[in-house]
């Protein structure tokens, strides 16, 4: 009987999975494709699709403020690994768009132990397109990506 009581509480209790909570990085933006009208506030509403994207599909995910990111000056990778340490995260999110046309563009993305500095995976994508769903798309495979690799 006290088995049975037992195993009744702790199938109560929350789960503990172990998962990682993982701080997303402001997304940078290198732009090459030398279009002549000003893009910048498209290029923001892209990269804010794509961070608010992975952080909708990665379990345990957190933004990291560009205000938070701002503090580090010079923006060096132990200033903002401590930023996302300091915020509870495990990992941290590193990711930099390079759109070469209006058509292609490319991510890179490396998630870094936030303790040991570690690269724990890296992905180089190519996605097609510079439009929203575009670069939702792009949040949406780079999550399944990670997730993959993860299990």
């Amino acid at each position: 009987m006290r088995n049975v009581i037992a195993a009744m509480l702790l199938a109560a209790l929350p789960a503990t999975t172990g998962a990682q909570q993982v701080g997303i990085l402001p997304v940078k933006l290198l732009d090459t494709s030398r279009e002549a009208r000003d893009q910048q506030q498209d290029h923001q509403r892209r990269m804010d699709i794509l961070a608010e994207t992975l952080l909708s599909e990665i379990d345990g995910a957190s933004l990291i403020a560009a205000d938070a990111v701002a503090t580090c000056s010079p923006e060096t990778t132990e200033c903002l690994l401590g930023l996302a340490r300091d915020s509870g995260d495990d990992q941290a999110l590193f990711i930099v768009a390079q759109k070469t046309s209006t058509l292609i563009l490319q991510l890179f993305a490396n998630l870094v132990d936030t303790e040991s500095g570690d690269l724990i995976l890296s992905r180089n994508l190519n996605f097609r397109g510079d439009n929203d769903e575009a670069w939702r798309r792009a949040g949406r495979f780079l999550a399944r990506q990670m997730r993959e690799a993860g299990e």
